[in-house]
């Protein structure tokens, strides 16, 4: 089916259609509705985007694969991924570094796998870098309650066998 606007590729393969890099394009991961621009996608340097968005190098448009992905009954592209999490991966595709990531070390594992999942291995990088990071916090964390906890035994035990004397 050829679309409204839309051609075929130079193989005569693929419903394409061609869009401004300004233009809105919507997206339903795993139920949760996301709305970013379609140059946000063709830059993304994700190794799953270049399957079905690419910057076309004579016109400068966007090229869209509509046969390389699942549409949504809206018109939206559709990845069957974890709703919540891809709002880090799309702010990852916009913001680059100055993500803002979770603390929370579940959910950085989780992200990281959703980054190895969309091809954005610097975004991996950056995650495992903050895991390792969140990851020393909390055994610090834990061995200051540990030397606090012996250290009020101690008190304790000295209290005890002095029987409270000065």
């Amino acid at each position: 089916m050829i679309r409204n606007g839309a051609f075929k590729d130079s193989m005569g393969l693929q419903d394409v259609t061609a869009h401004h890099a300004t233009e809105i394009v919507h997206i339903n991961a795993g139920g949760k509705r996301y709305s970013t621009l379609f140059e946000t996608l063709a830059r993304s340097k994700s190794s799953y985007f270049i399957h079905f968005v690419r910057i076309d190098d004579t016109s400068g448009k966007i090229l869209l694969y509509h046969r390389n992905f699942i549409e949504d009954l809206s018109g939206g592209i559709f990845i069957n991924r974890d709703g919540d999490l891809f709002g880090y991966i799309l702010q990852y595709m916009r913001d680059g570094k100055r993500t803002v990531l979770p603390d929370d070390i579940n959910k950085l594992k989780q992200l990281a796998r959703e980054a190895e999942f969309f091809g954005m291995e610097n975004l991996r990088r950056v995650i495992l870098e903050k895991l390792d990071m969140e990851e020393k916090r909390k055994e610090e964390a834990e061995s200051i309650l540990l030397a606090i906890k012996n250290t009020t035994n101690q008190i304790s035990q000295n209290l005890y066998f002095n029987g409270f004397k000065r």
